[in-house]
């Protein structure tokens, strides 16, 4: 395959991935339009409407103005009529993402990476420009710089990815000529057990959200009944939902960690306790953790999370780089294990905050008016808790495995000697 040809697939693909995030949201707001509007709107405004929801999954924030007849049926006062929206639903951006770590792990991107990356980025600009530019309306703005560059960074951030993954990425080329072996290794693992702390978090987290709506199937199943939607309109809430799982799971996370999260004036989530006057009546909002169990004992998941991928690093921090170092003859500094352990852990403290802050900002803001003003997680003190947390579970895990290896060798000396 040459550049050019590697370059049409490109720009393709990329088209592809933004239909389908718009297509997702379009293609049932349409099926509603037919069926329960009968034709007798607009097109143009669910297509404003689908395009706005993509444009705010990938964080560009909405200000949105409503008619007084439109705000006095929605039962807002005439203050109420204008406000922002800037929660943004993850999902549109999860998919951009992944899209980008896809396209960048494929052969064409390993042969012609500067090509894949320029007509990646520029034909994401080029139809985020025509999206934003289709999408214009009085009664819902947004800064049009944002919904033009922000679509790209998700793709972006998954093009880094991709090339810092992959066994032969030009990322690491880089890295392998500009840094000394044993320096490398103790960076890839630090940032290998910052990853797998906030891997491991996320992960328990979704799974107890999933047990979480099970256990809470009848006030799910109450909610879904209050709003008796029609067939389409099912499907649009459940398009909605799915998209907004992503930033539940974040929301959930900062609960986890230990600072909370609020929906708004009337709601606040913490593992202390929970206080809820009023929610949005949305379904998936039904497995929401209620009256605390545990109380602060809820954040030794995040801690042992960090524990376990401080365990799994400490392997190759102390064994394959502490023996290189010796063979290399590097000095007593470089191999004391505590060193290494430290700047490890400072590492994998700075990677695992920095990953897990983006989507908690992204979903931190305003769903509303009124009492849904503010919604979402206090950005510093999660800052403050996560840092806390990952940094002493790599330490602990980092030293108990350290202990237990040595603990083990001993033995095996002891063995070797009885055995003599």
């Amino acid at each position: 395959m040459n550049a050019r040809l590697a370059a049409v697939v490109t720009a393709l693909e990329t088209l592809v991935v933004v239909g389908i995030g718009l297509g997702i949201f379009f293609a049932p707001l349409t099926v509603m339009w037919a069926l329960d509007d009968a034709f007798s709107t607009d097109l143009v405004a669910y297509w404003r409407a689908a395009a706005d929801f993509w444009l705010l999954g990938h964080g560009v924030p909405l200000d949105v103005s409503l008619g007084s007849e439109t705000a006095a049926a929605l039962g807002l006062l005439p203050s109420q009529a204008s406000f922002v929206l800037s929660v943004a639903p993850l999902g549109p951006a999860v998919l951009t993402l992944w899209w980008g770590i896809r396209m960048g792990r494929r052969d064409l991107a390993v042969d012609y990476p500067v090509v894949v990356w320029v007509t990646a980025l520029v034909s994401l600009l080029g139809l985020s420009y025509l999206i934003a530019w289709s999408a214009q309306h009085t009664s819902a703005t947004f800064p049009f710089l944002d919904a033009v560059v922000l679509p790209s960074v998700f793709l972006s951030a998954g093009l880094v990815i991709a090339s810092w993954s992959t066994k032969w990425s030009a990322g690491r080329q880089w890295l392998a000529e500009a840094l000394p072996e044993h320096v490398q290794q103790i960076l890839a693992t630090g940032v290998k057990a910052g990853i797998a702390s906030v891997a491991m978090l996320w992960g328990v987290v979704s799974l107890g959200y999933a047990g979480g709506l099970v256990f809470s199937y009848a006030t799910v199943i109450g909610l879904f009944e209050s709003l008796s939607p029609s067939i389409p309109g099912l499907v649009v809430l459940f398009v909605g939902q799915l998209a907004l799982v992503p930033t539940i799971v974040a929301w959930l996370t900062a609960w986890a960690v230990g600072p909370g999260f609020q929906l708004g004036q009337a709601a606040q989530f913490s593992p202390l306790g929970t206080e809820i006057q009023a929610v949005p009546a949305l379904p998936l909002l039904g497995a929401l953790p209620g009256a605390p169990v545990t109380g602060y004992t809820v954040i030794m998941i995040p801690v042992l999370s960090a524990i376990v991928a401080g365990a799994l690093a400490e392997r190759t921090l102390n064994h394959r780089v502490g023996e290189k170092l010796w063979r290399q003859g590097e000095t007593a500094l470089l191999q004391q294990p505590v060193l290494r352990g430290v700047l490890t852990t400072l590492i994998g403290t700075a990677v695992a905050v920095g990953i897990a802050l983006i989507p908690i900002i992204l979903v931190s803001g305003s769903l509303g008016p009124g009492r849904f003003a503010t919604v979402g997680v206090d950005v510093g003190a999660f800052a403050s808790w996560w840092s806390i947390e990952v940094a002493a579970g790599i330490a602990v895990g980092l030293g108990v495995s350290r202990v237990l290896r040595w603990i083990r060798q001993n033995e095996q000396a002891q063995h070797r000697q009885v055995s003599r």
